[in-house]
Formats: C-alpha cells, sequence, structure tokens
C-alpha cells in the first residue's frame, strides 16, 4: 500500500494579558512662589522601554504632571518625571511584549519649598506568542481521509513611528497662557497598501488668565484632527492590526504671543504610535483518517490563534454632580474644568456587548464674589458605557473625555459633562485540535464474518459508522441506497465486507 504522510508547518500566534501592576511615584516639585492653595493637579503617564529575563520584566516611563495653584496670583507648571519599576510574571515571558499605563490617581500636597506630588500608575502587560506546528494535510491514496478547514493568525511584526501634531490656536481676550494639557484619542486604523492610515485627535485644554485678577483665570478646549501614514511592509487583504498611541511630553513644546489681547499658542505635540501587525490564514488539513489494513497511531495536539475583526470606535456622554457645603459662600462663575484622571474599573465582553466602565476625576474652579477668592470642587463622573460586538475579547487603546463642560446648579451645585471617547481593538482566542503525526500500526486481522447489520448509535455520522466498520462510506451507500442522509439514531444499515481470500 502507498501511505505517505504529509505536513504543513503552520505559524499561529496569540495575545493574552499577563497581567497588571501599579508603580508608585512620589516626588517633591520645587516651586520658587509661596504656595496658598493648589487649584488642579492632573497627570499623564506613558510607557518608554521595557526589557525582559525569564519571569522579569523592567520597564520605565515618564509621568508628565500639571499642577495649578495659588501663588499670590495664579500660577501652573508642567513637570515631567522618569520612573521605572519591576513585574514579576507568573511565569517565563516569551514573545512580543505589549505594555501601556494609565494614571489611576494623583494629588499635590502642600510642604516647605515647594509639592509633595504622589501618582499610581496603573501598568498593563500583554504577550503575543507564535507556535509552529507540523499539520497532516496529505497521506498517499490508499486511506480514507475526513478533512476540514482552519483559520488562524500570525503575527508578522510591529511598525513604530513618532509623527508631529502642530498646530496654532488664536484666543481672544487672552492676557496670560498658564498651562497646555493635550490628550490624544485614536478615531480609526486603516490598513492600506504597505500602510495604515491612523486617523485620531488631540484634544488640547488651554487654562489662561482673560485679565489681571484671579477671576479671570479661563480653560477653552480646542480638539485637533489629524491623519498620518505609517509604513509597513507585511500589509495585505488578509492583514488586520492592534495599536497602542502615547504622547511623548517630555518632547512637547508650547511657545506663545500675545498682542493686543490676542494670543496665538503655537503647539509641537510628538505622537508615539505602534502597531502590531497580524496575517489572517487558511487551510485544508486531515482531521480523521483510517486505512483498511491496519492500525494507525496518531497524535493530535491544540492550536490556539488569534482572530481579529476591524477595530471599532465608540462612546457616550456622561455627567457627574458635586455640592458644596450649605454654609459655603454661592458659586458665582464657574472658571475653569480640568480632567485628572481616567480610571478604568473593567473593560469586558459579555453577551455579545464590550462594556467599559469606571470613573472620570474632574476639577472644577469657580469664583465667589463674596469672598473674592477661587475654590476648587472634585466632581467624579462615572461611566457605564457599551457596544455590539461579535467577539469574546477586547484591548482598549484610547480613552479620552471630549466637548467638557461645567456649569452651576443653583450657586450651591456643579454639574460636569463631557463625551467619553474608546477606541479598541475586539479579537478572539480560539482553538482547534489538528493531526500533527500519524504512523501506520500492526495489521488488522482478518474477520471471520462477513455480513453485519449495524444499528446507528447517537451522535454517529456516516464517517463513523465507516471507520468502525473499516470500509469505505461508498460501499455503505452502495449496500444501502434508501438510507437518508444524515443517518439518524437507530437506522439499520446492512454492512457486507468481502473477504480476502488467501491461497
Amino acid at each position: 500500500m502507498v501511505f505517505e504522510p504529509k505536513y504543513t508547518k503552520v505559524a499561529s500566534s496569540t495575545r493574552n494579558r499577563l497581567g497588571t501592576t501599579q508603580t508608585n511615584i512620589e516626588f517633591k516639585l520645587p516651586i520658587e512662589e509661596n504656595i496658598v492653595s493648589v487649584y488642579s493637579v492632573s497627570g499623564n503617564s506613558a510607557i518608554t522601554s521595557t526589557d525582559y529575563v525569564g519571569n522579569s520584566i523592567n520597564y520605565n516611563g515618564l509621568l508628565d504632571v500639571q499642577v495649578c495653584y495659588d501663588g499670590g496670583a495664579v500660577f501652573a507648571t508642567d513637570y515631567n518625571v522618569e520612573f521605572k519599576d519591576k513585574y514579576i510574571a507568573e511565569e517565563d515571558v516569551s514573545g512580543e511584549l505589549v505594555v501601556t499605563s494609565n494614571v489611576v490617581d494623583v494629588t499635590a500636597t502642600i510642604v516647605n519649598g515647594g509639592l509633595r506630588i504622589n501618582a499610581i500608575v496603573e501598568v498593563y502587560f500583554d504577550v503575543i506568542t507564535t507556535t509552529e506546528f507540523n499539520v497532516l494535510t496529505g497521506v498517499g491514496e490508499d486511506a480514507y481521509v475526513s478533512t476540514k478547514n482552519i483559520e488562524y493568525s500570525r503575527f508578522v511584526g510591529k511598525s513604530c513611528e513618532k509623527f508631529d501634531v502642530e498646530e496654532t490656536v488664536e484666543l481672544k481676550n487672552a492676557n496670560k497662557i498658564l498651562m497646555v494639557t493635550p490628550t490624544v484619542c485614536v478615531r480609526s486604523v486603516e490598513p492600506k497598501d504597505n500602510y495604515a492610515l491612523v486617523s485620531g485627535t488631540l484634544n488640547v485644554a488651554i487654562c489662561y488668565l482673560k485679565g489681571d485678577a484671579i477671576q479671570d483665570m479661563t480653560t477653552e478646549s480646542r480638539a485637533i484632527d489629524f491623519s498620518w501614514e505609517v509604513a509597513f511592509e507585511d500589509l495585505n487583504d488578509n492583514s488586520f492590526i492592534q495599536s497602542a498611541i502615547s504622547i511623548v511630553f517630555n518632547e512637547i513644546r508650547v511657545s506663545t504671543t500675545i498682542a493686543d489681547g490676542l494670543a496665538s499658542v503655537d503647539m509641537y505635540v510628538p505622537v508615539t504610535y505602534c502597531g502590531y501587525v497580524f496575517e489572517k490564514n487558511d487551510l485544508e488539513v486531515i482531521d480523521d483518517l483510517y486505512v483498511e489494513s491496519n492500525y494507525m497511531s496518531i497524535t493530535s495536539d491544540s492550536i490556539n490563534t488569534i482572530t481579529g475583526l476591524p477595530s471599532i470606535c465608540f462612546g457616550d456622554n456622561i455627567s457627574g454632580v458635586a455640592s458644596i457645603m450649605e454654609t459655603a459662600p454661592f458659586i458665582d462663575e464657574i472658571l475653569g474644568v480640568s480632567t485628572n484622571n481616567i480610571v478604568l474599573a473593567g473593560a469586558k465582553v459579555d453577551d455579545g456587548k464590550m462594556i467599559v466602565e469606571g470613573v472620570v476625576n474632574s476639577t472644577v474652579a469657580y469664583y465667589t464674589k463674596e469672598t473674592e477668592s477661587i475654590t476648587t470642587v472634585q466632581v467624579e463622573m462615572p461611566f457605564f458605557v457599551e457596544e455590539k460586538v461579535s467577539v469574546v475579547n477586547a484591548s482598549i487603546v484610547t480613552m479620552c473625555l471630549v466637548d467638557v463642560v461645567a456649569k452651576s446648579r443653583r450657586g450651591k451645585e456643579i454639574e460636569v459633562a463631557g463625551e467619553l471617547r474608546v477606541f479598541a481593538d475586539v479579537y478572539d482566542n480560539e482553538t482547534d485540535v489538528v493531526i500533527t503525526e500519524v504512523q501506520l500500526g500492526e495489521e488488522k486481522p482478518q474477520e471471520d464474518c462477513s455480513l453485519y447489520i449495524y444499528i446507528v448509535k447517537p451522535g454517529e455520522t456516516l464517517w463513523d459508522v465507516a471507520k468502525e466498520m473499516n470500509v469505505s462510506q461508498d460501499l455503505i451507500l452502495q449496500q444501502n441506497p434508501d438510507v437518508e442522509l444524515p443517518i439518524q439514531t437507530g437506522d439499520r444499515l446492512v454492512i457486507y465486507k468481502p473477504k480476502i481470500m488467501e491461497f
């Protein structure tokens, strides 16, 4: 007989969450002015480099902190600090690491000669792993085979590119620019021919003074849309991309020209984008086989793979309310609102929906005529947003709050509202069983009986019956011309196997 197994090498990739950790960052921010009070403090973070040995991951990052305070007048400062830490995974790391971060809490405390900053940065670790298999795809002419089609994705590589978002914003009645706070959101990533068109929005909050008095402080937000072509050598029609994006905070440059009450703010914001490219493949493989003459030794293995769909961008309007004490002076004018940080409590896919929940912490500054002073209040905006998806896994790339407004209610309450936007990669990790090795075993003995009445058992297919009886499916159909397919439990099949005569 001719029995020649043929194998095809398959490289299949998966993406899994290794874990999360928190890094506590504490430092003193030197301030020359005599600080009376802190109006607001916000923080952003980015991971700048990683390396790993065994199960130990070392990572470096950058924390950007912006503080607005009363130092006899309204002042603001922007400060960058580098941090590093270590994460110990449960098992050795092997593959491509994807590490992202988010500031979940930041506070500023007045100390002698400056401010004590405390920040908590949450760091997320994903890993892309690739495993190679030799999959059975052929066996020659003398075997009965059952085939199936498998789909798998292979990690091709990543492309990282830094590009600059430049914009000039003009502000009327501006006397002094205090601080510029940028955040970045992805809107879409479109694979093209050897490049991807990355589109996003740079949301910039500009805090400035309209005059010389403390009540002249205000905040204005601008949304700057951008698109950038990121080169990828291995993109094709079967590719999908997973993304990561961050601002290079220590390279931001802002220059301001003020003349006749008109401020021209020139902004240069470097943005780093990384795209992780997967290629989708399909292959017809043998998932079961037998021969009439010999027993067989079959080895199977589970092949795990990631299946990706186009990324999604969704969101919803969120809001929050905070009250001041009944004995406190009335709120006369809202001066500005800043987003301190977005805390992600959970992101999951459940019952065909991607659910993202957490809270946005914001600070609102308001002016009171009675005391001629600025007061700040913390407003929490809890969120629960969802979007229909047809997968079981998702990885959030960016979250940002846009179109933020604050207003006073009856002079005793402050409401903050805005639109929360979420951009996420969606995917499944699927498992399929494939044959990775097959060998002929001992010869099967010749049977004395050659006529059988076979009663179909629950769940059996025609293939199952043919394999158990060691005949072809065509033979069963020829000998049972009245049988209806698919066969049913309890069907009676007549099977006659001609005995091979030995001389």
